[in-house]
């Protein structure tokens, strides 16, 4: 075999390895970049349902107080249920402890004055009444909206983790196909590199090959006498 010949099929064999070892390095880069980026958006994930099953009592509570409290001022919902929920809070909060307590003082007082049985007593009893219950409805309806706000924060707390956790899982998903991209262009190179090179060491080939058969200058052909006229030679 010629020379330039086997030295056109090395330089083949040669590029055929190199761009075998070429994609599979990129192929192997493309893989990594996507299960970089499966692991990342994973985490993202459990970051945010952590997130979310941290805040969602608070939503849920923040929910309800503001049902409660559209019910009780008469804008909907179930009004029997958030009276309910009045006379609970009064019984938690000592409300029948106060208002005994408050008429003895006042039914004392006024019994040591020989006044129990006036009108002005009764007139007394009614106004603390209700005056503390007045008071102690809004110390009930300001609990529920401080309720109601803390809902409301753990929502908008909960509307950033989301927005970050898009964020987060678009850039992963970007750099992936980025780098998937990047993989399918420099696989594609590495083809047409072959191709090129295997073009190359064929032209060569079928170059030596010719000179080979006699067309160069030591073959056989057509030489010139002294007189100048051509004779087979």
């Amino acid at each position: 075999m010629p020379l330039a010949l086997v030295a056109a099929v090395v330089a083949g064999a040669a590029t055929v390895g190199g761009a075998l070892i070429s994609s599979h390095a990129v192929n192997s880069a493309s893989n990594a970049a996507t299960s970089a980026a499966a692991a990342n958006n994973a985490l993202q994930t459990q970051i945010y349902n952590t997130n979310k099953g941290l805040a969602q009592p608070y939503i849920a509570a923040g929910d309800n107080a503001e049902t409660t409290m559209d019910a009780f001022l008469g804008l909907g919902g179930d009004a029997a249920a958030s009276k309910a929920a009045l006379d609970q809070y009064l019984g938690s909060t000592g409300y029948q402890f106060q208002l005994q307590n408050g008429e003895d003082a006042i039914t004392g007082n006024r019994a040591a004055s020989g006044l129990l049985d006036s009108g002005g007593t009764l007139k007394a009893l009614d106004t603390f009444g209700q005056n503390l219950a007045s008071t102690s409805a809004g110390s009930w309806l300001s609990d529920l909206s401080g309720i109601s706000n803390t809902g409301e924060s753990a929502v908008n707390a909960l509307s950033g983790t989301g927005a970050t956790y898009a964020g987060a899982v678009g850039a992963n998903n970007t750099s992936a196909a980025t780098a998937q991209g990047n993989a399918a262009i420099a696989g594609a190179n590495s083809v047409n590199a072959l191709i090129g090179q295997g073009l190359s060491a064929y032209g060569l080939a079928r170059g030596q090959s010719s000179y080979g058969a006699g067309a160069g200058p030591s073959g056989g052909g057509i030489t010139l006498t002294t007189g100048g006229l051509p004779t087979d030679a």
